[in-house]
C-alpha cells in the first residue's frame, strides 16, 4: 500500500517530519513496520501552503523518496504551517509522476493509502459517475484519484464527511454489483489549506493503520526533555499512517470506521457511516 503524513501549526521546515524523526516518513519508505509492504519506493510527493498563499504547491517524483537529492534540498528550505506527502506502493496502476499523491484541485490537497478492489472492472462505471466538469481535470490512472473526484462531485468542497461517505457508499454499491466482497479499502487525508480530515475505514472493517498525535500541551509535560515541543504552538498536530517514533503518549490510533478533524480550536473525532443512494453522482 502507501505511508501518508498530515501536519498543520507552527510554520516548520518540511525536513523536520520528512527525515528528522527516528521512523520519518523517509524511513517508512524503505522499514514501513505496519504497512502491507516494507518498502514504499514507487514514487512520493508533498503538497504545502505558504503562509500568505491559499493555493498549495505539490513536488512530485517517480524516484524512491530516500534516492530523491531534490527532496531532501526542497525538505531543508520550504516552511510550512500544513502539508501532507505521501510515500507510494503501487497497487497495479503505472508508476508515474501523474500517479503520486497529493492530488490537487484548485485549494484541495487528497492522499491515500489502500485500494479499490477489482478497480479495473469497476472503473469505467466509476468515471462516468464523475460530474463533467471535473472530467477533465484527471491526470493520472490510480483508484486514488479517482476516489478524490468522485468526492469533488458528491460535494467536498462544501461538505467533506458527507462526500467522503456518499464517495464509499457508490464505490461499495458498484463494486457489489460486480461481485466484489470488499470494495474499498481506505484511509485518506485532504485539506483545503485550513482544516485536514483524516478518514480510516474499510469494506471489511478492518482498515489500514492511522494515528493522530496527542496535545502538545500533554506531550509537553510528559516529555519536558523534547526542546523542540517547547517551540511548536498547542494547535500543532500531525496525522500518519503509522508513528514517528516511539515516544510513550505522543499517538493515539484513530479508531475503526472513525474520521477527525483537525481545525482551529476543538478538534473532532466522529463515526463514519457510508451513505448508499443507489443513485449515481446525482445529488
Amino acid at each position: 500500500m502507501c505511508r501518508w503524513l498530515a501536519y498543520s501549526g507552527s510554520p516548520i521546515l518540511l525536513e523536520e517530519l520528512l527525515y528528522k524523526p527516528e521512523h520519518s516518513l523517509i524511513d517508512q519508505s524503505r522499514h514501513a513496520r505496519m504497512g502491507v509492504e516494507t518498502t514504499n519506493g514507487d514514487g512520493f510527493g508533498v503538497g504545502w501552503y505558504g503562509v500568505d498563499t491559499g493555493t498549495p504547491a505539490v513536488y512530485h517524483s517517480i524516484e524512491p523518496a530516500w534516492n530523491d537529492r531534490n527532496l531532501r534540498e526542497v525538505a531543508s528550505h520550504v516552511r510550512s504551517p500544513l502539508f501532507l506527502s505521501h510515500i507510494r506502493a503501487s497497487t497495479g496502476t503505472a508508476v508515474q509522476q501523474t500517479n503520486c499523491h497529493p492530488f490537487r484541485h484548485e485549494n484541495w490537497l487528497w492522499v491515500h493509502n489502500g485500494l479499490v478492489r477489482d478497480f479495473h472492472l469497476i472503473k469505467r462505471e466509476l468515471a462516468f459517475a464523475v460530474d463533467e466538469s471535473l472530467y477533465a481535470d484527471m491526470e493520472g490512472s490510480t483508484d486514488s484519484e479517482m476516489l478524490f473526484y468522485l468526492a469533488l462531485t458528491f460535494g467536498l468542497e462544501e461538505d467533506p464527511p458527507t462526500a467522503v461517505e456518499r464517495m464509499a457508499g457508490f464505490v461499495e454499491e458498484v463494486g457489489h454489483r460486480h461481485g466484489t466482497e470488499h470494495p474499498i479499502q481506505m484511509t485518506l487525508g485532504m485539506t483545503d489549506g485550513k482544516s485536514i480530515w483524516a478518514f480510516r475505514y474499510s469494506s471489511e472493517r478492518k482498515s489500514r493503520t492511522l494515528f493522530y498525535s496527542t496535545d502538545v500541551r500533554t506531550v509537553r509535560i510528559l516529555h519536558p526533555e523534547r526542546k523542540r515541543l517547547q517551540e511548536v504552538s498547542d494547535e500543532s498536530r500531525i496525522v500518519v499512517s503509522e508513528p514517528l517514533g516511539d515516544l510513550p503518549g505522543a499517538w493515539n490510533e484513530v479508531p475503526e470506521s472513525s474520521y477527525g478533524v483537525v481545525q482551529e480550536g476543538e478538534d473532532e473525532l466522529r463515526p463514519f457511516q457510508p451513505i448508499y443512494s443507489g443513485n449515481g453522482a446525482q445529488r
